[in-house]
């Protein structure tokens, strides 16, 4: 190949044919297997081939391909278990498949619209969801929120707690389900919260809120 004889063949994207080769052989479903063939050959090789002739590819390409691959299995597996076929699969279907681990299934999204383009499913529409971090709340919002926290008595007490506790103190929702009724301390007339060491002074009407737990 380096003497002109042969025409060079990118790495990665030989590496990426050996995988498919052998990712494919481990898909039990005989009717999977040859529609991850398709998608493979016809979408996913095409698009790699056509940049390796461009330049070299890189890893990012062939991972990402390999990624989608994976993710088209399982979304076509998870149908199975409920008993769908792809040309069967309807918007709930979709709806509930994403919103179970979202951020794992996006690189499904190249297949399904491959599906639909080539109408191999209905054209349904794919969920999205912003994975960006939202912007901060405001110090009118937040002293609004905090304010029908204590004051809303329709609302659960342990949703009211739980949303006054990372108003004040900007604690994660993981952190706070750990607290326990050991972690909220009485001294004197003064009320306090084990977050940390030492324990935070908590104000009225929040204390309020946690004796009321108690």
């Amino acid at each position: 190949m380096q003497c002109g004889v042969l025409p060079a063949v990118d790495r990665q994207l030989l590496l990426f044919e050996r995988w498919l080769a052998g990712h494919l052989a481990t898909v039990t479903d005989p009717a999977h297997a040859r529609l991850l063939h398709r998608f493979a050959t016809w979408h996913q090789l095409r698009k790699l081939r056509t940049k390796a002739g461009k330049g070299p590819l890189g890893n990012s390409p062939a991972c990402e391909a390999r990624h989608q691959l994976i993710q088209a299995g399982s979304f076509l597996t998870w149908l199975t278990s409920r008993g769908v076929l792809l040309e069967g699969c309807r918007q709930p279907d979709l709806d509930a498949w994403h919103s179970e681990n979202h951020a794992t299934r996006r690189p499904a999204k190249t297949f399904l619209n491959w599906c639909m383009k080539t109408g191999r499913m209905p054209d349904l529409t794919i969920p999205v969801r912003s994975t960006g971090n939202p912007a901060p709340m405001g110090a009118h919002h937040r002293i609004a929120a905090l304010q029908r926290l204590v004051t809303d008595e329709t609302l659960p007490l342990r949703s009211r707690i739980a949303g006054s506790l990372i108003l004040l103190y900007a604690q994660p929702v993981s952190r706070i389900v750990r607290l326990t009724i050991d972690d909220i301390l009485h001294d004197g007339d003064h009320t306090l919260l084990r977050l940390g060491e030492p324990p935070t002074p908590v104000p009225e009407p929040v204390a309020g809120l946690l004796r009321a737990y108690l």
